[in-house]
């Protein structure tokens, strides 16, 4: 392979997500596999973490894991960010290149990202990436065609650390379109941000229950016992890009199981919309997670605390200890600026009744930390799409 090769598997998500991206992956690979040693990964900026390329690493990463927003197979690395050289930088590149990762008939689309220091705009980057692909596979007796719709290949394109950077989309698509998410409510958590609140609030689900005050369609409890069994993430049929690339379908099992299986996660989820309850339903049958959720429909001020925790011991967890996590609304949208610091208000003397509890909320209203009146024992900024939001972690 030439001096621009790479051969890096790297694991995207949210700003902020990295130690947490490495905690889940290395809980998946170590119960997985008893002989794979997970390095340190690199870090490559807030949102992103790389590790040499291991095969099972990949599989196990674009199979189970849920707080990744993308995963890459990083094939080629290219000085930038000057378009005029990439053609034959990457010819050169792929025709030294004797890894398998492409095969005659085989269709790709290429996708640009981050690439705002070129001169030259995305689309001719995607054309000059587009191009190279095709003559480099020409040169080598192998026929490749284009197809934006439905490709066998995606292949992302993006500026890190001033290179250009060319991997293989593992997914072929955003990780958190999983499939289970029937319809959405008003203001969707999505699924890998989600998760990320969950790892980040430190949920044991072996010994603590999770309860959603105001649930929506209940994202976050699907995604708490998704991640208390690992469960393969994709639901409704979807299967990642790579399960049917050529020299990749013997590394997947056809079914394969939740590394976690043995662990008995439960979430109560609590939403007062009529639609949003059926949505939460429907998303947590396709999930294959309705068994680990009791989701109930009403106001979270009329759900008594007590209640709560009678059902928490009743499905033989300890009622002295849990985690409350929610995204409640922000008041851009959903509510008027008073109504909703009254709703916070609410919300602080609800939490204050769970003694012993943590109680994690992502929010994007500076009004909510002064609403709770609680000091919280973490603040981490995140964003919520394209909200700036924080998520506060208070202990009870």
């Amino acid at each position: 392979m030439s001096d621009l090769s790479s051969n890096q598997l790297r694991l995207l998500g949210v700003a902020g997500s990295n130690r947490v991206m490495a905690g889940e992956l290395s809980r998946i690979v170590r119960r997985r596999f008893d002989d794979v040693r997970v390095p340190v990964p690199k870090k490559q900026g807030p949102g992103a973490i790389s590790y040499p390329f291991d095969l099972r690493l990949a599989t196990s990463a674009v199979t189970y894991h849920r707080t990744s927003a993308r995963v890459l197979w990083e094939l080629y690395r290219c000085p930038g960010p000057r378009l005029e050289p990439l053609f034959s930088q990457l010819v050169g590149a792929i025709g030294n290149d004797d890894r398998q990762w492409f095969w005659s008939g085989a269709s790709f689309s290429v996708q640009a990202f981050a690439v705002r220091d070129f001169a030259a705009g995305e689309r001719q980057v995607v054309g000059t990436v587009k191009n190279a692909v095709l003559e480099a596979a020409a040169r080598k007796g192998v026929t490749l065609h284009v197809d934006a719709q439905h490709p066998d290949l995606t292949i992302d394109v993006r500026l890190v650390d001033d290179r250009v950077c060319v991997a293989l989309d593992l997914a072929g698509m955003p990780m958190h379109r999983r499939g289970y998410r029937h319809a959405s409510g008003v203001a969707p958590l999505r699924e890998d941000l989600a998760a990320l609140l969950v790892m980040s609030a430190r949920h044991d689900s072996r010994n603590e229950a999770l309860v959603d005050p105001m649930a929506g369609s209940g994202t976050i409890g699907i995604e708490a016992a998704g991640l208390a069994q690992a469960r393969p993430i994709w639901c409704s049929g979807r299967t990642p890009a790579c399960m049917s690339w050529p020299t990749w379908r013997d590394a997947f099992e056809p079914r394969p199981p939740a590394v976690f299986g043995d662990t008995r996660p439960f979430c109560l989820l609590n939403e007062s919309d009529d639609a949003s309850v059926d949505i939460a339903h429907r998303n947590a049958d396709t999930a294959g997670v309705a068994p680990s959720l009791d989701i109930r429909h009403g106001d979270f001020r009329t759900l008594e605390p007590r209640d709560v925790l009678d059902v928490v011991q009743a499905r033989g967890f300890d009622p002295k200890r849990g985690l409350i996590l929610s995204n409640p609304p922000y008041g851009h949208r959903l509510e008027d600026q008073r109504g909703v610091e009254s709703l916070y208000r609410a919300l602080a003397a609800w939490t204050r009744s769970f003694s012993g509890w943590r109680a994690g909320f992502l929010v994007g209203n500076r009004a909510f930390e002064s609403a709770m009146g609680m000091r919280p024992a973490i603040t981490k900024p995140l964003k919520n799409g394209p909200l700036d939001a924080t998520f506060y972690l208070y202990e009870l």
